[in-house]
């Protein structure tokens, strides 16, 4: 009879493990912390065609130029002015608050609002007065952008491709906490001096097909965290749940060893 009951014990405390196992998966509904929970079950699905959108230069962008031309001698004049008297005539500058940045012999210029080729044509305009067939390069610095609420690692991110998508910014922030809502991502965009607040929701398939599917340089992404008292309340009945099958198989183990 003692073997049978000490026989009898390990499964049932491997019971109690097990019970307490599923009652916790039990309380996290699988569709909430899901991406695009709407999409059929296909091993493959054509997208439709997404254009990226063509980045702007805004205030407190980093921005490199660089010069050349036919007369090499004042192209080098004109380099050594440039950060570092480098010899490619390369300047690394911020885009000061009223939207200029300081050029050699032309001094401010506005790019604030253009596109990288607009800014190109602008500087090489104001250049050919003193370069015989001025050759401009306009490059953006590191793409930056802020990752906020429930992800795992927080803060501000960079990239050095001028094209992010919402799930490779979410993917550097180590990815959305359990406690994140996935349907209500908040994104924080200034625009030439005029922001505007983005929702975007997660589950749904149709972010995939959207142009907020790719965030802007300088985007502020907040994740907001599920209502706490619907955490707590999870919890409690977690506990609950677990105090209940934990009693009652207590109950049952002392019952058999009697």
């Amino acid at each position: 009879m003692n073997n049978l009951k000490s026989t009898m014990g390990k499964p049932i405390f491997l019971l109690i493990l097990i019970a307490m196992a599923m009652v916790q998966t039990s309380c996290i509904n699988s569709k909430s912390i899901m991406y695009f929970n709407n999409l059929p079950d296909t091993t493959r699905l054509q997208l439709e065609k997404l254009i990226p959108p063509v980045p702007t230069i805004q205030v407190n962008d980093e921005v490199e130029i660089r010069i050349g031309g036919d007369n090499e001698k004042t192209v080098a004049y004109i380099s050594q002015h440039f950060a570092g008297g480098n010899e490619t005539g390369s300047l690394l500058t911020v885009v000061d608050v009223n939207g200029a940045i300081e050029l050699p012999q032309i001094g401010k210029l506005t790019i604030a609002g253009l596109t990288r080729e607009e800014a190109k044509d602008l500087i090489t305009k104001a250049y050919k007065e003193y370069l015989i067939n001025p050759v401009i390069m306009v490059k953006f610095g590191e793409f930056h952008f802020s990752v906020l609420g429930e992800v795992k690692m927080p803060g501000m991110k960079a990239s050095k491709t001028e094209k992010v998508n919402i799930l490779e910014a979410l993917a550097q922030a180590g990815d959305l906490t359990q406690y994140a809502q996935r349907d209500k991502v908040k994104i924080i965009r200034e625009v030439n001096g005029n922001r505007e607040l983005i929702t975007i929701n997660l589950n749904d398939k149709a972010i995939l097909n959207s142009p907020d599917y790719y965030i802007h340089t300088n985007d502020v992404i907040y994740v907001e965290p599920k209502n706490v008292k619907q955490v707590t309340d999870n919890f409690q009945r977690t506990l609950l749940y677990i105090t209940g099958i934990t009693s009652f198989l207590t109950v049952f183990l002392v019952a058999i060893k009697r």
